[in-house]
């Protein structure tokens, strides 16, 4: 760290603009001067290179939860196929971005004498240094906190341990605090306000407050007093009526405009990142054979209500597993069309129905949700990236007055009743809210049927935004990880399918130990399971892309591990418990 450190001594200076291809363009030069603190034109430009820091690739994070399963390489939190991060800075480590943030709020308290702006500009960084910290602590547990830039000679200071995981979310909380008292309160989605940092707040609050509350191993105090903090927080962006969800009352497409929108919706997008050229490889995630190969799962697909509110579970008696593919779809809550590939289902950009491309992924639920035209395919798109939305922060609200035990019917119908509403369900939920055996049989850290099904609203309204990997880990439900993940349902093998209902088949699918028919049916695809694939009934079933042993998810695990070489270099740290079994 301290080679490192003195080189950034000399370059940590000089920020860079914001990346060339984003819409907010530095007004003037940066140069490493009192000067440069004092003048508004430059603050901005300096605070500008703090946006470069928003992970827009998080919005892919779905990926290492059980939404989603791959075509034959699961990640490595599924597989428990770990590999340790071994140089300095690699797996996470890295504190660079923060140097920069505590430079410019050191410099900015030496050096800029108008209060007001020395406020706004310091709210502005505080706000980046705590999403900074979260990050951290939710990948590392303890870490050190450093509150100004080290110099090379603080050598105490750089070679310290890790201070407490409550020190450093503690601070995070007053960094929070003092952006949301000092930030701007017009909204914004390209820019942080009040109100970005008061749902950044219920965010990062929530998680700490279930994290403490369902780790009891941890022993870490407190754990209501965050989840109030996350109550409150969102409550305050509520009351301030900021923000609406998106709603033209086209319930059968405006949950999937929104992320189609090339301008995401100020109305209900907190924060995005923009663009005016291509920027984010997304849309071949989902449909290209070489970098699609992510498909979404049965589990998630069981959660969507029926049209009329009632449990999908529910109103099959608890028999699902051999529910066709084309019955999944009828009658449901109409996200569920709006996120994956259904029957009769017509991509954007074209004009003919097509089916899940199982050579694209192998669960038979293809993603569409801000899945683009075929033009997109081979490349990138310059749609905004939604990174916050207040879908979130009404989910975040009534999860935390369901766990105070202080959810009513006035908090259901702001939150998830308005959700549902928007999603075409003609039935509103009331209390006491029951839950189906589904539930209870898959969430082990609580049986109480208002937090179950708050948090089955939140898995279904928030689908691909990459935040279930979070809900997961805070939950404590690391086990779902290594269960097995399935997809549609496949009544034999060396059998016609007819997928969607049309009267032509679309699907003939083949043992790995078989070969395709030599006489094969135009516009049927023949789809050989490969060495991991399997039919969960042997002959039969849903399809399983993943069939190898899995591993028990073990409490370690939560936590990532500290580089090799930074554990060389300072003796000071410890390396979290577990990983020293990765070689």
């Amino acid at each position: 760290m301290k080679i490192k450190l003195i080189i950034l001594a000399i370059t940590a200076t000089i920020l860079s603009s914001c990346e060339s291809h984003f819409d907010i363009y530095p007004e003037t030069q940066v140069a490493e001067s009192p000067a440069l603190f004092k003048n508004e034109a430059s603050l901005k430009t300096f605070t500008d290179g703090f946006y470069n820091n928003l992970d827009f690739n998080a919005i892919k994070d779905d990926k290492n939860s059980d939404n989603m399963e791959h075509i034959t390489t699961p990640p490595a939190i599924r597989t428990s196929n770990y590999t340790m991060p071994t140089a300095l800075g690699s797996g996470g480590w890295s504190w660079s971005e923060l140097r920069n943030l505590n430079y410019f709020i050191q410099n900015v308290n030496l050096h800029t004498e108008d209060v007001a702006l020395k406020n706004k500009n310091l709210a502005v960084a505080k706000f980046f240094r705590a999403w900074f910290y979260f990050k951290k602590v939710r990948a590392f547990g303890d870490v050190p906190w450093y509150s100004e830039p080290l110099k090379t000679s603080d050598e105490e200071l750089l070679y310290k341990g890790r201070d407490p995981r409550t020190l450093v979310m503690d601070s995070v909380m007053q960094d929070l605090d003092f952006a949301i008292a000092n930030l701007a309160d017009v909204p914004s989605k390209n820019r942080v306000s009040k109100w970005t940092a008061l749902a950044l707040k219920s965010r990062i609050a929530l998680f700490e407050g279930t994290f403490r509350k369902y780790h009891t191993e941890a022993k870490l105090p407190d754990a209501e007093k965050f989840i109030i903090a996350a109550k409150d927080a969102a409550k305050t962006l509520i009351d301030s009526k900021k923000y609406n969800l998106y709603n033209t009352g086209k319930a059968e497409s405006d949950y999937a405009t929104m992320f189609q929108l090339a301008a995401s919706p100020t109305t209900e997008v907190i924060l995005a990142r923009s663009s005016s050229q291509n920027f984010i490889y997304y849309t071949p995630e989902f449909t290209s054979t070489s970098n699609g190969n992510y498909g979404a799962t049965h589990s998630l697909i069981s959660d969507y209500a029926k049209i009329d509110g009632s449990s999908y579970y529910k109103s099959n008696n608890g028999n699902i597993d051999q529910i066709s593919y084309f019955d999944e779809f009828q009658n449901r809550d109409l996200r569920l069309k709006q996120s994956v590939v259904f029957p009769g289902y017509i991509r954007i950009g074209t004009s003919n129905i097509a089916v899940n491309d199982f050579a694209e992924n192998r669960t038979g639920y293809q993603v569409t949700k801000r899945v683009g035209a075929p033009i997109e395919d081979q490349g990138s798109d310059n749609r905004d990236a939604i990174l916050m939305r207040y879908a979130e922060v009404l989910l975040n609200y009534a999860e935390a007055r369901a766990i105070l035990g202080e959810l009513n019917q006035a908090d259901l119908d702001i939150t998830v009743n308005a959700l549902r509403s928007r999603a075409g369900i003609t039935q509103k939920l009331s209390l006491p809210l029951q839950t189906d055996k589904l539930q209870l049989d898959r969430y082990k850290r609580t049986t109480d049927a208002n937090v179950l099904e708050i948090c089955r609203e939140r898995r279904v309204e928030l689908a691909f935004e990459g935040l279930r990997k979070d809900d997961l880990l805070r939950w404590n439900e690391g086990h779902l990880f290594r269960v097995e993940y399935m997809g549609i349902y496949i009544p034999a093998f060396n059998q016609l399918i007819d997928l969607d209902n049309d009267g032509k088949p679309d699907l003939y699918v083949i043992k790995s130990t078989d070969n395709a028919p030599a006489n094969k049916v135009p516009g049927v695809q023949y789809f050989k399971l490969s060495a991991i694939n399997a039919l969960s009934n042997g002959e039969n079933g849903r399809l399983m892309p993943y069939k190898n042993p899995k591993k028990s998810f073990e409490s370690w695990e939560y936590l990532n591990p500290i580089p090799i070489e930074e554990l060389t270099l300072n003796k000071n740290l410890k390396q979290n418990e577990g990983w020293e079994k990765i070689k």
